[in-house]
């Protein structure tokens, strides 16, 4: 509720772009909370084409990291967390939706086969984000 009043705000006010993108990242995340994967994607699909037209590169490293929430792959999501390392220039130490995502994404695929995935995101950076 609050995230869907600070999105008509931002239509009626002047928003960063960095803020949009969290709102939606927010409305995202809290659909993937409720089971609703594809509103989920769609949310970061819209924050994602923000903040690829944005200088903001921590607003695109969260839209990673929620996209790698959702990926359909476990490869996919490992490149995603990889990218979004590479954008923010360091792991996002202590992030509880981060670190959810990692710990599954590991459980899922072999130690090589994560750190392959996850350095390829981490090398293409914003590139991987757009390649939805």
């Amino acid at each position: 509720m609050h995230y869907e009043n600070a999105l008509e705000a931002c239509a009626a006010n002047w928003f960063s772009v960095g803020e949009t993108v969290w709102i939606l990242v927010g409305l995202g995340r809290a659909a993937a909370a409720e089971g609703d994967t594809a509103t989920a994607r769609d949310w970061f699909a819209q924050a994602g084409t923000l903040a690829l037209g944005s200088p903001d590169v921590f607003a695109l490293a969260g839209v990673a990291d929620a996209l790698a929430s959702v990926a359909p792959h476990p490869e996919r999501a490992a490149e995603l967390l990889g990218a979004a390392t590479g954008l923010r220039g360091a792991p996002a130490e202590g992030a509880p939706d981060v670190v959810r995502t990692e710990q599954d994404v590991r459980a899922r695929l072999s130690a090589e086969a994560y750190d392959k995935a996850f350095e390829q995101g981490r090398s293409l950076r914003s590139a991987a984000v757009s390649e939805r």
